[in-house]
């Protein structure tokens, strides 16, 4: 098991890299806009870049923050409850995660493939949205992956917070 805990591990600060760089990239782009605009001359479809990076950023960032614990709890009743009742809310609640995950990357697949068939791309630079939307659906596999590392380490008596 600990194999399959440090394979998803890996896989989620990959991408984590892959989010990072494009964050990189994205303030490059955005800073030398403003700058090329001050000499009347900005970068064309900047916006469009900015937003597609976005979106992989924040996709390829949801795993390692989940992994991390880094994400926003409000337990103002949870922290209340027995040591039992929080172990199986915090299964119930990954359970419901896997669900939800599992079920948007599924679904951000086949937008993926409706968007190659139809062939759609941005107004300006025309770039093609598929790449996003199965990348999108990548990164949430990849959460339920590690939402269900969560549930076999809070089963083993890990934590579960």
């Amino acid at each position: 098991m600990q194999v399959f805990h440090s394979m998803v591990l890996k896989v989620g600060k990959a991408m984590d890299g892959v989010g990072g760089t494009v964050l990189t990239l994205m303030m490059l782009v955005t800073v030398l806009d403003v700058i090329l605009r001050f000499f009347k001359i900005p970068i064309t479809g900047t916006y469009e870049l900015v937003f597609l990076g976005g979106a992989v950023v924040i996709g390829c960032a949801i795993p390692v923050t989940s992994w991390e614990g880094g994400h926003v709890n409000v337990d103002v009743l949870v922290e209340h409850l027995p040591a039992g009742a929080r172990k199986v809310l915090a299964l119930f609640n990954r359970v419901l995660g896997i669900i939800f995950f599992v079920l948007l990357g599924i679904n951000l697949f086949l937008l993926g493939s409706d968007l190659f068939v139809s062939g759609e791309v941005s107004l300006t630079l025309h770039v093609p949205y598929y790449p996003v939307a199965y990348i999108l659906a990548l990164c949430s596999f990849v959460e339920a992956l590690v939402l269900v590392s969560s549930f076999i380490r809070t089963i083993s008596g890990g934590n579960h917070e």
